[in-house]
């Protein structure tokens, strides 16, 4: 059988993607984490097509643009369901007891500024499980060049404690070297001493009202490919979680695989965008 065509450089085997979702008000997207289906994102349109009597169709017009979208999330995280819900999910924290073994955290050497790194809470020593965190951390140290000619790092002034939604713990931290004394400061480690953490021990999630104002989110999923850098993503600028969008699941114990909460959402047409820029946008890297 002969070759019919040699365009074949932008085949995209099956790989999965990383969904992220910004919801109203916040600056960067979060990862919503593990999923367990195909994402899904249909475009949607309605059409309006007149066929004259005496001149056959006319050009045919679309209007009320969307997008609609599903997927099986897995990381049954609370937080990553309160932003998915556009405003109609309240959570509350349980907090549990605080603890005080938390070991050291070193950051090392080549660090820069204006990266948050998150602060990883384990256990203890001997414990790597970690803790969420559902409060600020309480820090006794932040050192520079430990085992060196320490420098005590000031918080506000060398480094600031940040919310880090990506971060498991809840936090992060920032540091700012022009405030450092030591020369060369980033060329050296940093260690950052817990004094006491108080880990979220639950998290009730409330809803239902008489009624809700939704406000919409912007949802991103991207492709890295085996260098980390993206090679295809997909941005819908405003969306909705749908009516009937969020299914909460238990399996029973004869069923294969984990929980999932299914959801749908749909984008709409964000108006105070440029014309023709207002739905989405499907990025491509070159081909090689």
């Amino acid at each position: 059988m002969p070759t019919q065509t040699t365009k074949k450089a932008y085949i995209f085997f099956p790989d999965g993607g990383k969904v992220s979702v910004k919801e109203d008000g916040a600056v960067s997207y979060t990862d919503i984490g593990a999923i367990n289906s195909a994402i899904q994102l249909v475009l949607n349109y309605d059409e309006n097509e007149v066929n004259t009597a005496n001149a056959g169709k006319l050009a045919k017009q679309i209007r009320n643009m969307s997008i609609a979208g599903s997927l099986d999330l897995i990381n049954l995280e609370p937080d990553i369901i309160e932003k998915l819900g556009g405003g109609m999910f309240e959570n509350v924290v349980t907090a549990g007891s605080p603890v005080a073994t938390v070991p050291d955290q070193t950051i090392a050497a080549g660090w820069d500024d204006d990266i948050v790194y998150p602060l990883v809470l384990e256990t203890s020593s001997s414990d790597d499980t970690e803790l969420q965190a559902s409060a600020k951390p309480t820090l006794t140290s932040v050192t520079l060049d430990p085992s060196g000619t320490p420098e005590a790092l000031v918080e506000g002034t060398e480094y600031v404690l940040v919310e880090d939604s990506n971060a498991f713990s809840g936090w992060g931290i920032v540091f700012i070297s022009a405030n450092m004394s030591t020369g060369s400061p980033k060329t050296f480690d940093i260690e950052i001493d817990y004094a006491s953490v108080t880990p979220v021990a639950g998290t009730t999630t409330h809803l239902g009202n008489s009624t809700e104002t939704l406000a919409g989110y912007a949802i991103k999923v991207e492709h890295y490919n085996d260098s980390g850098a993206i090679d295809r993503s997909f941005e819908v600028y405003l969306a909705d979680t749908a009516s009937g969008g969020f299914s909460f699941n238990f399996k029973g114990a004869n069923e294969d695989g984990v929980d999932t909460t299914s959801l749908s959402f749909n984008g709409r047409v964000d108006t105070d965008r440029t014309p023709g820029r207002q739905l989405a946008n499907l990025y491509t890297k070159a081909a090689a």
